[in-house]
Parts: structure tokens; C-alpha cells; sequence
């Protein structure tokens, strides 16, 4: 391999990496749920803490993204948003991830 070869190699490499990244972050971006005046990232972890109280407790508390308290008081429909938003945001990063590793 040449020295041309290998720049071309890092700057794909380079390329690759970057935009998975911002795939990454937008997926991120696009997992916030707004939901009773407050924000919640909708990943697993709130996924699965709303899960096990919602088993146990017809209401309970939970903080939003900003550490703010929020009475959870209809729990199946605040655990179906988050799943929906969950997966909206990770279909659109598997999408943009295919794309990225698909066109190199």
C-alpha cells in the first residue's frame, strides 16, 4: 500500500466514524419525550424503571430529565410513549446507520 492508498483508507475511515456519530447524536435528540410539561430521554432505563413500578403501583413518582418529580398517574399510556418514541428514534439510527455502511 502507497501512501495515497492509506490517507484514502483514514479519510474513509475518518468519514465513517463521524457520521455514525452524528447519527448517533441525532437519534439521541429525537428520543426526548415530552410528556406532562416535562422531558424524559426515552431509553431503556425509563423504560424498564416505569415497567417494574407500573407492575407494583397504580401511581408513582418519577424524575424527568431535569431531576424534576413527575406523579405518574396513567402508567400504560406514559410506557407506550416512551416505547414508541424509544423505537422512532432507533429506527431512524438503524436507517442512517445502513445508509452509512452501505455508501461507505
Amino acid at each position: 500500500m502507497d501512501i495515497r492508498e492509506l490517507k484514502n483508507l483514514s479519510d474513509r475511515s475518518y468519514r465513517i466514524a463521524l457520521s455514525k456519530k452524528n447519527a448517533l447524536e441525532k437519534s439521541r435528540s429525537s428520543s426526548v419525550l415530552a410528556y406532562s410539561g416535562h422531558l424524559f430521554k426515552a431509553d431503556a432505563q425509563i423504560i424498564n424503571l416505569v415497567q417494574v413500578l407500573k407492575q407494583k403501583h397504580k401511581s408513582f413518582v418519577v424524575l424527568d430529565s431535569n431531576d424534576n418529580p413527575m406523579l405518574v398517574t396513567n402508567p400504560d399510556e406514559f410506557l407506550d410513549r416512551l416505547i414508541s418514541k424509544n423505537q422512532e428514534a432507533l429506527n431512524t439510527y438503524h436507517q442512517l446507520y445502513q445508509d452509512i455502511t452501505t455508501k461507505g
